[in-house]
């Protein structure tokens, strides 16, 4: 027998694992840039087809700069974070040319994540930015502020196109990003961080053709195909005002915490493509073959559960977004595999941070379990509820529908797979209403995949953390 340290909830599990596991090993991480403040400047310098800053920018440009939110990278990077020391190398250069900073305005790009509170965002972007600006200068972007969001367009598909007013009309746009994933970065960071619950239903909502490209594929996404639609809208009506977004993109390892190992400044698509080929160079492991069963812990560190709290709903969706979805060409388990996850599954929710996911736990689950009937029947009433809109403006709620758009993005796993597995679970009941099967221990759960699949079906480890990807052709 093998034995492995599993991640579940807030601890490690030790598991006794069949001798015939394979168990996957991280990439071991790349070198960290030795002085990233150089690298960010010599970014600027030589921007990849794009104008510098000192030709885009004078005294008497209105310049915006818009961030990640906290809720990247899942785990908080080695400090200084990369977006605090981007804002403040691109606030210098910007002072070298005469830009005042009251003309100045930092936005994160939340989307219909919550917003986040100064002292939140102080741990992205370190305690003397956050002080240098007034409310006025630094804040949220507000998916449901009606004054600040423009339509542009639409795609040659009919798919909206609308985002904050700043995308427009700042006579400069800077972009920080943070590349943890393959799913960040590039006009994503745009048309779904800036944007609104108008746009962003036209993509996130649960697609019944889904083929099961990963959006971690983003080559060969749907998702992905989709968003860069929606990105030329927007580039084409900058384009008519001569305008252009200047991005600044970062590569992040597979070291925990992690750390900066590249970055690229200049034109979005430019700088995403040499992102990305970084990334899938740290991030990818080629193997030969799927899968029977695979084995995911699941932390309680997740996106949407970063500076608060998870629930059961985001247990869900970190296993079948960022645990079963982290492959290219083919999922690890082969179709009518078993997945098991790993993590206690409390029935506990942020009141504050995250409202209508109670509501939906409680009267939505209990009663229906059907993503697309969910959809139709719920998203227009969570998303536009009165009380829901307050908490996501002024109370740092997640949007009323989000909960129902990371119920969407379990369409695929859980038609691909046969059963989906939850071992470690402390709660039963709520691991059964996101549509788990529970199970006390591992073992326990080997042991009914075995029965189900046969005592010689191939059984693999894919541990976490750090994130990385499978591929197999």
């Amino acid at each position: 027998m093998k034995t492995a340290q599993i991640a579940c909830g807030d601890d490690f599990i030790t598991v006794t694992l069949p001798d015939r596991t394979q168990i996957l090993k991280p990439p071991p991480p790349f070198a960290a840039l030795e002085n990233l403040k150089d690298a960010i400047r010599s970014a600027l310098y030589s921007p990849i087809a794009h104008e510098p800053v000192s030709r885009l920018v004078g005294p008497k440009s209105n310049v915006t700069i818009a961030f990640d939110d906290p809720v990247i990278p899942q785990i908080p990077m080695k400090k200084p974070d990369f977006r605090e020391v981007a804002v403040t190398v691109l606030l210098e250069e910007l002072e070298k040319v005469g830009v005042k900073r009251g003309n100045i305005r930092l936005i994160c790009a939340n989307a219909l994540h919550r917003k986040f509170t100064n002292g939140e965002l102080s741990t992205i972007l370190g305690t003397k930015i956050p002080l240098s600006f007034g409310p006025n200068r630094l804040y949220c972007h507000d998916a449901e502020d009606r004054e600040n969001l423009v339509l542009v367009g639409e795609t040659e598909r009919g798919f909206e196109v609308e985002v904050n007013r700043a995308v427009i009309e700042s006579d400069q746009l800077f972009y920080v990003n943070i590349t943890s994933l393959p799913f960040h970065g590039g006009w994503k960071s745009i048309v779904v961080g800036l944007s609104s619950y108008r746009s962003i239903r036209q993509h996130h909502r649960p697609f019944r053709g889904a083929s099961g490209k990963s959006v971690m594929d983003a080559k060969r996404s749907s998702f992905q195909k989709l968003i860069w639609e929606m990105g030329a809208v927007i580039e084409r009506e900058l384009a008519r005002h001569g305008r252009r977004i200047f991005t600044i993109g970062s590569v992040l390892n597979t070291a925990q915490p992690q750390e900066t190992i590249a970055v690229f400044a200049g034109n979005i698509a430019d700088v995403h493509e040499k992102t990305l080929d970084i990334l899938y160079k740290q991030q990818v492991v080629s193997l030969p073959n799927q899968t029977d069963i695979a084995i995911y812990g699941i932390p309680n560190q997740s996106y949407y559960a970063n500076l608060s709290k998870i629930n059961p709903i985001l247990v869900r969706n970190q296993a079948l977004s960022y645990a079963f979805g982290l492959y290219h060409n083919k999922p690890l388990i082969r179709e009518g595999g078993i997945a098991i996850f790993v993590n206690p599954c409390l029935a506990e929710f942020h009141e504050m941070n995250h409202p209508s996911y109670i509501e939906f736990f409680n009267r939505v689950l209990p009663n229906m379990q059907d993503p697309y009937d969910i959809w139709d029947l719920y998203a227009e009433d969570f998303a536009h509820r009165p009380e829901y809109i307050h908490k996501y403006r002024y109370a740092y709620g997640f949007h009323g529908v989000h909960p129902l758009i990371l119920w969407g993005q379990g369409v695929f796993p859980l038609r691909h797979l046969s059963r989906v597995f939850l071992a470690g679970a402390k709660d039963f009941e709520a691991a059964r209403r996101i549509g788990f099967e529970p199970f006390r221990t591992v073992e326990e759960a080997i042991a009914e995949a075995q029965s189900a699949l046969g005592r010689d079906c191939s059984i693999t480890y894919h541990p976490s953390p750090p994130a990385f990807i499978t591929s197999i052709q």
